[in-house]
């Protein structure tokens, strides 16, 4: 991972060594290219950063420009709060999601075991503990 950095402020972040290649037509770049080199054109490594823990119905993770610190570049994230809409929105995603995935659930699973239950070849016990287990598997929000 890299960034295009002039005058100490970053240009192009990320920056790939495809796109130094691109930028730079006239040159004839060795198939790896050394650090050393890309620094002469201003290209920079950037040190990873793992991203934060974030709450993917309320909030969005966004990756800011990389910055420099203890003489490396960085890479920054930020935790962005998204608006009552959209945490709607979302829910009602997951909502979704979650009734289809639990029906097709429902149908593979369960009514299979209901089904020789009333043929007296599984008990309703065992068709109960599948319904539960996949209502367990796939939560509504407000369960």
């Amino acid at each position: 991972m890299y960034a295009l950095v002039k005058n100490e402020a970053v240009v192009t972040y990320p920056y790939s060594e495809n796109q130094l290649r691109k930028d730079n037509p006239q040159v004839s770049f060795p198939s790896e290219i050394s650090l050393e080199l890309m620094a002469s054109y201003d290209v920079l490594p950037v040190t990873s950063v793992v991203p934060p823990s974030f709450d993917s119905l309320t909030q969005n993770l966004v990756e800011l420009p990389p910055k420099f610190v203890s003489n490396k570049w960085t890479q920054v994230w930020s935790i962005i709060d998204v608006s009552v809409e959209e945490v709607e929105r979302r829910k009602q995603e997951y909502f979704n999601s979650q009734k289809a995935q639990r029906a097709e659930a429902y149908r593979q699973e369960a009514d299979p075991l209901f089904f020789k239950a009333q043929r007296n070849e599984a008990t309703l016990q065992e068709w109960e503990t599948k319904v539960a287990e996949i209502k367990a598997r796939y939560p509504y929000l407000e369960e």
